[in-house]
């Protein structure tokens, strides 16, 4: 019992020397600072004083007393010294006058024809589309030999003369002394053929086994007799019955329709009207659920004025001697 006092009394005499040692060293340092603070200058001791605001924020405080790194830009506001590679800066140094100015007509057309140019090349060209292998411009003999290779049969062939050519025609044939209807029109027939007036303006072929028709229509022989509008139809049925089963039918058939479509002609141009085309008088495709039209409108309209010509050479026919 009196080892233990004894040792404990031992450790509280440790400690109260070691506490006394602390306070001692503690105290010298204070001493030390309050030296070294009284030796401060004037100056010294004013700036810091003036540069610190007790009521701002610390990184303020150290951004005043804080000297900028060498390689970052000095600070004035909120714009930096290198703001003359800034877009702000562009802007305020070339004047609102300049960067807004209207631009000239000569660039505007010059980037309207640039849009209209790539417009064009994302469009399809509907001259190089065909129909079952028939395409724009091809001639009756061509279109015939395409069609029946693939199990098609013409089954009505219409021969046209232009009617300013079979009446003149007509005209000659009765100052030679044709008389009556029948004998006037086989007269100015022959005529009309013997001079390469005469031509294929349409033809239908049917396929009985896919139910499926297609109709072409040719331009005259000023042009070539070249075929100038496709039209294809399926006569596949479509019932009108709301029940599961048609419904489900018809529409297989639908699916089946759009799906080759896509397959061979690609996305349309024009979605609204289902419609393939560089635009304007030049070729297009158009569709409808079984049907597809393929047409050269500019080609029928060079048709139709080299026929105004050739009337208008035909005009200057004298028919009176005095």
């Amino acid at each position: 019992m009196c080892k233990n006092k004894v040792l404990l009394s031992s450790v509280f005499c440790a400690a109260g020397i070691l506490c006394a040692a602390v306070s001692a060293w503690a105290q010298s340092e204070m001493d030390l600072l309050l030296f070294e603070k009284k030796n401060e200058t004037p100056a010294e001791s004013s700036k810091t004083a003036d540069e610190i605001d007790v009521n701002a924020t610390f990184s303020s405080n150290l951004a005043k007393v804080a000297p900028p790194a060498e390689n970052e830009p000095k600070v004035t506001g909120q714009i930096s010294t290198n703001e003359s590679e800034n877009w702000l800066q562009s802007l305020i140094s070339k004047g609102k006058n300049e960067v807004f100015k209207d631009p000239e007509i000569a660039a505007v057309e010059a980037e309207e024809a640039r849009v209209e140019r790539i417009l064009q090349n994302q469009r399809s060209n509907a001259a190089n589309f065909d129909i079952s292998g028939i395409k724009l411009r091809m001639t009756p003999e061509e279109t015939e030999k395409v069609l029946t290779e693939q199990g098609y049969k013409r089954i009505m062939q219409a021969i046209e003369i232009p009617n300013f050519i079979k009446w003149r025609s007509e005209e000659l044939c009765r100052v030679n002394g044709v008389i009556g209807f029948e004998r006037l029109n086989a007269c100015a027939t022959r005529v009309a053929k013997e001079n390469g007036y005469h031509f294929i303006e349409r033809e239908v072929y049917n396929r009985y086994s896919t139910r499926e028709s297609i109709d072409v229509y040719y331009t005259s022989s000023f042009t070539g007799n070249l075929s100038h509008r496709i039209f294809y139809k399926s006569s596949m049925p479509l019932s009108e019955s709301k029940a599961s089963k048609n419904v489900y039918l018809n529409n297989l058939k639908i699916y089946d329709f759009w799906k080759r479509i896509d397959m061979k002609y690609g996305a349309p141009d024009n979605t609204s009207e289902i419609k393939w085309g560089l635009g304007g008088k030049k070729p297009y495709l158009k569709a409808k659920i079984g049907e597809l039209e393929l047409a050269d409108p500019l080609l029928k309209d060079l048709d139709q004025a080299r026929m105004f010509n050739e009337d208008t050479r035909l005009a200057n026919t004298h028919y009176y001697t005095f």
